[in-house]
């Protein structure tokens, strides 16, 4: 089996992977039952956020590796360093768009200038500037040293954003309660696969690039075609107009839902309980787990659980990124030069 048979292989393997636990993540991931602020609902985004975050870490590591070696052995490792490098500023920008719109909801705003926020904005802006600096320089050999340096010592800024939020006050989960998080429950085995995949799969199509082995162009069309129809799908009807909070919720000694309470002051009954959409339907203490999250009343028949629109943003980002890696990986076939 020749070299670029088995990476394309690999790929779709992922490909397929990645699109299955993204679905799967934004339709049954687990989500806390109460949270500080905020629908629960929106913390299915951590299956999305934090996979592309540490990404971004992994390619930004990549980048300084490939520097450090052309510093130390004084070979050309330019096309791994720019491969890297661009795909680290796409995942950086992934990482704040879809955290600010997380945020949004669960910090109840989406900009704060929390350290964690502007500690990823210094990273991107930092790498952003790598291209520029490159190709303002003439000399070819000394264009190369520079951008090896230079990325190298831009790897500084990874461990401040990775660990602002245990240094400085924040309002960003640490890095310990996300593990703790990863250790615990089946949400916690869905985020550590999560995480394994997309790193795994964005490793794999930054080195075909690199390496100029490159991927048959179907892959990058397929996947992108599947994950906007799926998501369409899945969210069509979940999102938009006509979405209220609830702020109260009265249940019988079943947990069924006899009338809630909206945010903008309607009650609404029903003359046969509903079902709670929300398992478990009632916390511990008897309160109804439907809380906080956000609903369409469907004329006192019934609700519609809706997403905050962060969740099929990230989804969407996902997919545009992924695709975005692969489409450069298809380019690689086409060798030589740098990014």
């Amino acid at each position: 089996m020749s070299q670029r048979v088995a990476l394309a292989l690999v790929v779709s393997a992922l490909l397929a992977l990645d699109t299955a636990l993204l679905v799967y993540s934004v339709v049954r991931g687990p989500f806390p039952v109460t949270v500080p602020l905020g629908t629960p609902l929106a913390y299915r985004n951590i299956y999305i956020h934090v996979p592309i975050a540490l990404s971004t870490y992994m390619l930004f590591a990549g980048a300084a590796l490939a520097g450090l070696l052309s510093i130390i052995r004084g070979r050309v490792y330019s096309r791994y360093i720019d491969t890297f490098v661009a795909l680290g500023v796409v995942y950086a920008a992934a990482t704040l768009v879809t955290g600010s719109a997380w945020a949004s909801e669960s910090w109840g705003v989406a900009w704060n200038w929390d350290p964690k926020q502007t500690a990823v904005l210094m990273l991107f802006l930092a790498y952003l500037a790598y291209f520029p600096l490159k190709r303002s320089i003439a000399d070819p050999e000394r264009r190369e040293r520079v951008a090896a340096a230079y990325a190298t010592a831009a790897f500084a800024l990874v461990p401040v954003s990775y660990l602002s939020s245990r240094i400085f006050q924040s309002l960003h989960p640490t890095t310990e309660a996300i593990a703790q998080y990863a250790e615990s429950g089946p949400g916690g085995a869905l985020l550590v696969a999560r995480i394994a995949v997309v790193a795994l799969l964005t490793l794999s199509l930054a080195l075909a690039r690199a390496r100029g082995h490159g991927i048959p162009w179907a892959l990058p069309a397929l996947y992108a075609l599947t994950g906007l129809a799926i998501g369409l799908g899945v969210f069509a009807g979940t999102v938009g107009t006509g979405a209220d909070r609830v702020v109260d919720v009265d249940v019988d000694d079943e947990g069924r839902i006899r009338a809630v309470t909206l945010a903008d002051g309607r009650r609404i009954e029903f003359e046969r309980p509903l079902e709670s959409p929300i398992r478990p339907a009632v916390t511990a203490e008897g309160v109804s787990t439907l809380v906080s999250h956000l609903v369409r009343p469907l004329d006192g028949e019934g609700l519609v659980l809706l997403y905050h629109w962060s969740t099929p943003l990230s989804y969407f980002i996902h997919i545009t990124i992924i695709t975005l890696a692969a489409a450069l990986a298809v380019a690689g076939t086409r060798g030589g030069g740098e990014v």
